[in-house]
């Protein structure tokens, strides 16, 4: 308690010394804990299931070893013969359209099989989930499970709702229960439930069409690896009934946690790792200030040692000062950190965000409470041991001027040569990360984004039951579109491009026997309207589609992309070559355009083919380009939709440069945490070379008298401070500069045409730091160049 009391009136009596030290480990501590804490609850944090560990994802492995979708074929040899499951279920997303009471609205789910919901141990909060039955051919099929989003903005929580009846896609469907928020493991809360019953469609059995994903939960007492070796051997057993091309297909049965969290895992150990450094150079900045003190405290400590002290006891006098330093710096760190995670989520979005949000646990509070006793330990022991050393009496003989020991000198040099090294990884990150953004924003997506509206549309099944319905219908929208004053053009999608997402399938071109069995892997779409016209995307030759080719009794005609044109017909003319897809239509290609950045900026698969959508029906995005503001046209555009369809809702209405903004903006806010840490980092490295030099001028005051006395002029002690300060940043730039060529390897992943030795950014982050540093150097060299020496020599006497 004496050592306490004495530890705070210390402090008290510096006040200045005192507000820097705690401000500065709060701002590191702070940090630390706000990035750990989502560390934690993303991915150490287990999944809000009972029993997480047994939960997994199933995929089909591919010849590339890339997992993918699992067709319907292969989730049936994989429920009728494995033994290693309590259960499997697929899960397939699916939009509808809601109507029957208020406006229509387009609401999105998933299909699921009926054990869906006992898989993950989810009980609803009202009602109940899915019965056996209701997925199987001929049983009770048309009911639903609502999400509570929706049944709290849609049906003001009506606890009757369950056992009535609600209309999606115009099927009658009982709702039988309602599921508590962020209940599902997917990226966005899903609206709504219903089974999917296998059987009913063709694809269903199929082995060669993919879009399903597959979850199950394991046995107890069988792990992922025992169950991916019996689904593979189940393969080969089965090997005849699978397409010739997949004989080099496996199954990946990957941990559900490690699935849902894989994405981000590599960004956030990024900055856990960047704000580590940021409180290690905090935790140096201090004990700088501590070794500052070290002079001014020397008598002190010498007539404690002189009154019979040990240095024992010295030592935790200083330590418990440290720690009381710390334990006020950690303090408002973990309010820092409270506030600052808020801020994080709001920049997070989709099951990051749910993640996050899980209950605080005592890891978070223990990790700033060892953090906090780390740091004081670490930033007070270096001074507390020369505070407390053997030379002690020689202080006493100087008069009590204090002595100025060679090996502190060191130590704060040595602090500082750290400081710097730190800060220079941190920036070089920062810089690298910058320069690729740059470089991605400056990429052309292939289309003219600017003055281009967008919205999503859903046509049901039994509203429109063929796809040439979808495609009229389509084509009615677009004509009552088109005399909305401000418009353009129209044009229809089924894959808007930066959506994140693209469809695949197998083409094969007619006549040609060299060619990948099973056909050409290919990315494509199905368009109608203007649509190549209203994105701008530039056709290179041939034609795009006519009105007249979006009609089944057209001969059927495709349009390819360059790249496409490239890959598969790289030494023939694609215009006139026949392909065909899914069945033995052929179809001509008439035109090729330029290639599209579909899924992201970044994307560098550009292969990609175009149907009329009557070919393939499907629900998709109305686009237009305007010649006024996009957003001044959304509702009219609204209302001309509902004057041909009353009950067509339209959902997700956005720009186009939206679009592009969302696909970037895990980048952006990554960059932006890294370039925070980074200036953080540079201020405090500069404040600390800024401060042992200003602390080395004023201890060599008389010194710098004497020399001036003898003749030395002001050039002279200006060169002799900066050439100190400037010999200590050289040094943490070398050191920094290897720790930079091992650290920036890890951003290899996130950057865009940039390597992560780029020797531009290298060579500008270096030309940063020496002039923050100069700058640090050039204002106590300053200061000691207008030493007056007679007053120097005067206070020597």
């Amino acid at each position: 308690m004496n050592d306490l009391k004495f530890a705070f009136r210390q402090l008290l009596k510096n006040p200045g010394f005192t507000a820097v030290a705690v401000l500065t480990l709060a701002l590191g501590i702070g940090a630390t804990t706000a990035i750990f804490s989502i560390v934690n609850a993303v991915l150490l944090h287990p999944l809000p299931y009972e029993q997480p560990g047994q939960l997994v994802t199933l995929f089909e492995l591919r010849s590339d070893r890339n997992t993918g979708p699992v067709s319907g074929g292969a989730f049936l040899d994989w429920r009728e013969h494995s033994t290693s499951f309590d259960g499997l279920s697929v899960v397939g997303g699916l939009s509808a359209n809601l109507t029957g009471s208020g406006q229509p609205e387009r609401i999105n789910g998933l299909r699921v099989n009926a054990d869906y919901l006992r898989l993950l141990r989810e009980q609803p909060l009202v009602g109940r989930g899915f019965l056996p039955e209701e997925d199987q051919l001929g049983g009770a099929n048309k009911v639903v499970v609502l999400a509570r989003g929706l049944w709290q903005r849609r049906f003001g929580r009506d606890t009757n709702l369950v056992g009535k009846s609600i209309l999606l896609d115009g099927e009658s469907r009982t709702v039988v229960g309602i599921l508590r928020p962020g209940a599902l493991p997917t990226e966005n809360d899903p609206d709504f439930l219903v089974p999917i019953v296998l059987g009913s469609r063709e694809w269903h059995r199929s082995r060669s069409s993919h879009n399903l994903s597959v979850i199950g939960r394991l046995k107890p007492g069988i792990t992922p690896d025992g169950a991916q070796a019996e689904l593979v051997s189940i393969k080969q057993r089965l090997e005849s009934e699978y397409p010739s091309w997949k004989k080099d297909w496996s199954v990946a049965v990957v941990p559900m946690h490690e699935r849902v969290t894989g994405d981000m895992k590599p960004t956030l150990l990024m900055l856990l790792g960047a704000v580590g450094c940021v409180l290690l150079v905090a935790c140096a900045n201090v004990a700088n200030l501590l070794l500052s003190r070290v002079v001014a405290r020397q008598r002190e400590m010498a007539v404690r040692a002189a009154l019979g002290a040990n240095r024992w006891r010295m030592i935790r006098q200083v330590l418990t000062e440290s720690l009381v330093l710390a334990g006020l710096g950690g303090t408002l760190g973990v309010l820092i950190a409270y506030g600052s995670v808020e801020i994080l989520l709001g920049w997070s979005q989709g099951l990051l965000r749910r993640l996050a949000e899980a209950p605080v646990d005592g890891r978070i509070l223990a990790f700033a409470l060892l953090i906090t006793l780390g740091t004081g330990v670490g930033f007070g022991l270096l001074p507390a041991l020369q505070l407390s050393g053997p030379n002690l009496g020689s202080v006493l003989k100087a008069g009590g001027r204090g002595v100025v020991t060679g090996s502190r000198g060191r130590l704060q040099s040595g602090l500082i040569v750290a400081e710097v090294a730190l800060a220079l990884m941190l920036l070089t990150g920062a810089g690298l990360l910058v320069r690729s953004f740059a470089r991605l924003l400056n990429v052309s997506p292939g289309f003219v984004a600017e003055g281009v509206l967008a919205m999503d549309l859903s046509m049901p099944g039994v509203k429109f039951p063929s796809a040439t319905a979808k495609a009229e219908f389509v084509q009615r929208l677009a004509d009552r579109v088109a005399v909305v004053p401000g418009v353009d053009r129209t044009g229809f999608t089924i894959s808007m491009p930066m959506q994140g997402w693209s469809g695949d399938m197998l083409m094969r071109v007619v006549g040609r026997q060299d060619q990948p069995e099973g056909g050409y892997g290919v990315r494509y779409d199905g368009v109608s309207g203007d649509y190549f016209q209203t994105l701008g995307i530039p056709l290179l030759r041939g034609r795009t589609f006519s009105r007249a080719d979006n009609s089944t009794n057209m001969p059927p005609v495709v349009v390819c992309n360059e790249s496409l044109a490239k890959k598969v017909f790289p030494d023939q003319d694609p215009l006139g070559q026949r392909v065909r897809f899914f069945d033995d239509t052929q179809y001509e290609v008439v035109g090729v355009v330029a290639d599209v950045k579909q899924t992201r900026l970044d994307d560098h698969r550009a292969d990609r083919i175009y149907l009329p959508h009557v070919f393939l029906g499907g629900d998709g995005s109305l686009i237009v380009r305007t010649h006024v503001s996009p957003a001044s046209l959304a509702e009219p555009i609204r209302q001309a939709i509902l004057e041909v369809d009353g009950e067509q809702p339209v959902s997700n209405v956005r720009t186009l440069e939206q679009d592009i903004a969302k696909s970037v903006a895990t980048r952006w806010h990554t960059l932006t945490l890294l370039g925070l840490f980074a200036a953080v980092a540079l201020s405090l490295a500069a404040l600390g070379l800024y401060g042992v030099l200003a602390h080395a001028v004023a201890l060599r005051r008389n010194e710098i008298g004497i020399r001036m006395a003898l003749g030395a002029q002001r050039s002279d002690v200006l060169r002799l401070v900066l050439r100190h300060g400037l010999g200590l940043t050289l040094l943490g730039l070398g050191l920094g500069f290897a720790g930079a060529l091992a650290l920036t390897r890890v951003l290899r992943n996130q950057l865009y045409e940039v390597g992560p030795t780029d020797p531009l950014t290298f060579a500008a982050v270096a030309l940063l730091l020496l002039l923050v540093a100069l700058l640090a150097c050039w204002l106590p060299a300053r200061r000691a160049a207008r030493v007056d020496p007679m007053v120097a020599l005067r206070n020597e006497g």
